[in-house]
């Protein structure tokens, strides 16, 4: 299932840049959690992926978290915009790692180091 147009829309596009909008309205914010609702961090987790594929234009998979910190949570509401850094791709046979961090006006909301797997 992707989350792409559905619970966020790209924004814009740069090198190693996306900013990205959460649409508040998407059902899993109403129940996680009502009148206060935050983004997952699984759907934090799915979106890197989806951005990640999109950069990389293949199929990936979650291999493995190396190092994953929810800093503050990303609310659709207070947060609508985010803006997702990596600074560090590298694609190594059948993997892609990635590196950066999620942020926006310098609060920082998520920190990640991520293998995913080439399918």
């Amino acid at each position: 299932m992707r989350l792409l147009d559905e619970m966020y829309q790209i924004k814009r596009e740069e090198d190693r840049l996306v900013s990205i909008a959460f649409c508040p309205e998407h059902v899993i914010y109403k129940a996680h959690f009502p009148g206060k609702p935050i983004t997952p961090g699984v759907c934090i987790i799915k979106i890197l992926g989806e951005l990640l594929e999109r950069r990389t234009r293949q199929s990936l998979s979650l291999r493995e978290v190396k190092n994953l910190k929810f800093v503050n949570p990303i609310s659709p509401i207070d947060d609508p915009k985010v803006d997702v850094i990596f600074q560090d791709i590298a694609q190594d046979g059948p993997e892609v790692r990635a590196r950066g961090t999620i942020l926006n006006s310098g609060k920082i909301y998520t920190k990640f180091s991520l293998i995913f797997r080439k399918a």
